[in-house]
């Protein structure tokens, strides 16, 4: 017989017994496994201890007309109350003027005072108090037009600038 069709035979018969059916069946599990034994006690939760603290003897912070506490007078109504929008720089017959909007929150007129200053490199190069049309600085609640006069000898218009409170802020009664 030629080793071809030994092979070819040879191969037949492998997969004739090779070939089984195979069967799947399902093995049912508890649905509910045992629960594992702790190897250990487990230990409480900490508890935070209760803090005494003592009651504080002395003066209380002064509030505002809104129940604000004053931590610091010279600059309380000007961080909380006020803010400055729509400033404008320019030359004018060869001064420096300012216009801008104060835009105050509180119920009644405030009076104090503030600084503009211009700085390059940490130098200042320019300052000048801002007061209304009336003179000073009164600021009635809502939009308030403010103008500053700048004292400089440079062009300050691209120069960062410091708002910084000079007097401080008080409600007219």
């Amino acid at each position: 017989m030629n080793p071809l069709r030994r092979c070819v035979l040879l191969f037949v018969v492998v997969l004739l017994f090779g070939c089984t059916s195979q069967e799947a069946h399902l093995i049912y599990l508890d649905e509910q496994s045992p629960t594992p034994e702790a190897l250990s006690t487990p230990t409480p939760k900490a508890e935070p201890e209760p803090i005494a603290i003592a009651p504080i003897e002395g003066e209380g912070f002064p509030l505002d007309a809104n129940g604000l506490p004053i931590l610091d007078e010279q600059t309380h109504y000007y961080d909380y109350y006020l803010s400055v929008s729509n400033l404008r720089i320019y030359e004018y017959n060869g001064e420096t003027l300012i216009d801008a909007v104060i835009t105050s929150t509180f119920q009644r007129p405030l009076t104090g005072g503030l600084c503009i200053a211009f700085y390059d490199n940490n130098m200042k190069f320019g300052y000048g108090q801002f007061y209304t049309a009336a003179g000073g600085l009164k600021l009635f609640p809502g939009e308030n037009r403010v103008y500053a006069d700048v004292l400089t000898e440079v062009d300050v218009q691209m120069m960062d600038f410091e708002i910084t409170v000079t007097s401080p802020f008080v409600p007219e009664p």
